[in-house]
């Protein structure tokens, strides 16, 4: 069972982890983003998980934290055979992922059943 957690809503669907960013860290402790990105990484290295798709539907605006958190996230997925995606960002957060450069890496998807099908199609 996954606890249920407050910056970082989790679903399971098939091999994917599911990650529903919920905010900025300007609605969290510090401490807590870093204690509940521990668990979403915990849960994500169980054997019957490998792909994680972090679904943006949530969020207009993600700060260095959040990111870097997502970011551990979706490295970690890669290192271990699977696979990571992004989909449903707004277009603010589709300019942030940008600016980054993050989509170099891990491509972003307009829908969470588009994300599913990429990460199926690979695996």
């Amino acid at each position: 069972m996954i606890d249920q957690l407050e910056i970082f809503k989790v679903e399971l669907c098939g091999p994917n982890l599911i990650v529903i960013p919920q905010g900025s860290t300007l609605h969290f402790l510090y401490s807590n983003v870093q204690i509940e990105s521990n668990k979403v990484l915990k849960i994500l290295n169980s054997p019957e998980l490998k792909n994680v798709i972090i679904d943006l539907f949530k969020v207009e605006y993600l700060d260095s934290i959040i990111i870097s958190s997502i970011i551990r996230l979706l490295q970690h997925a890669k290192q271990t055979g699977g696979h990571a995606v992004f989909c449903n960002a707004c277009e603010n957060m589709q300019n942030l992922l940008q600016c980054i450069k993050v989509g170099t890496y891990w491509p972003l998807f307009e829908s969470r059943e588009a994300a599913i099908q990429a990460v199926s199609a690979l695996s």
